[in-house]
């Protein structure tokens, strides 16, 4: 009997193992592809991924944009000068607009501490349908549950610093992702896994734990 009780617990164990290290290998970080127009310099664009600060002048420059609708650029967090106080208008202070700004055009965001998360916004004019707000990160920040940037830290093109690259469709459309793209200096791609993914690996973890005292 105390032979049954220990062959199930290693069993117990092993599974608890192989789960816990299967929720990471699906993190949101892996998600890379969908159909983003290509664009000059591409490295490797992860969907879903969030921009951290190596410390420093972060300085944005502008690179392409299209689409009907017209896209405004915000940080939304940390708190700012480029910050939208009411994400239902258009305020003045937007960083880059997808049909104005032109490819080179630069601005300082000001000097971030090391370690910091910017969470850049589009709102985006859908000239008659009202305000979309989409952010960069994970797909739970945006109201219709899906990721809408991607960034690149491979990028290699004339701009120079990371890429990344806004869809404003709800329900992405197209999924090219084109409809603004600019680039920042630096910063480092960070991955924010989802709320599920999250309880899932510590439900793992906390279950190996456990079958590992349980078998002491």
């Amino acid at each position: 009997m105390q032979s049954l009780a220990r062959l199930l617990s290693r069993r117990t164990l092993s599974f608890l193992s192989s789960l816990a290290f299967s929720s990471l290998l699906w993190l949101p970080a892996s998600n890379a592809s969908a159909a983003i127009v290509p664009y000059l310099g591409e490295g490797s664009p992860i969907l879903g991924a969030s921009l951290i600060t190596t410390g420093g002048e972060v300085v944005a420059t502008f690179v392409t944009g299209s689409g009907f609708y017209d896209n405004y650029l915000y940080v939304s967090s940390p708190s700012g000068p480029f910050t939208n106080a009411d994400s239902g208008s258009i305020g003045s202070n937007w960083i880059f607009e997808n049909h104005f700004s032109s490819p080179g055009a630069t601005v300082s965001l000001g000097t971030f501490a090391a370690g910091t998360e910017i969470i850049f916004n589009v709102l985006a004019d859908t000239h008659g349908g009202g305000f979309l707000n989409w952010y960069t990160g994970p797909a739970s920040r945006n109201a219709d549950g899906l990721e809408h940037a991607f960034v690149d830290a491979a990028y290699t093109g004339p701009f120079g610093g990371v890429m990344v690259g806004f869809e404003d469709l709800a329900g992405l459309g197209d999924a090219g992702f084109e409809d603004i793209r600019y680039t920042f200096t630096n910063v480092t791609v960070g991955s924010v896994p989802e709320p599920g993914m999250l309880a899932l690996i510590g439900i793992g973890l906390a279950g190996l734990g456990f079958a590992r005292r349980k078998q002491q």
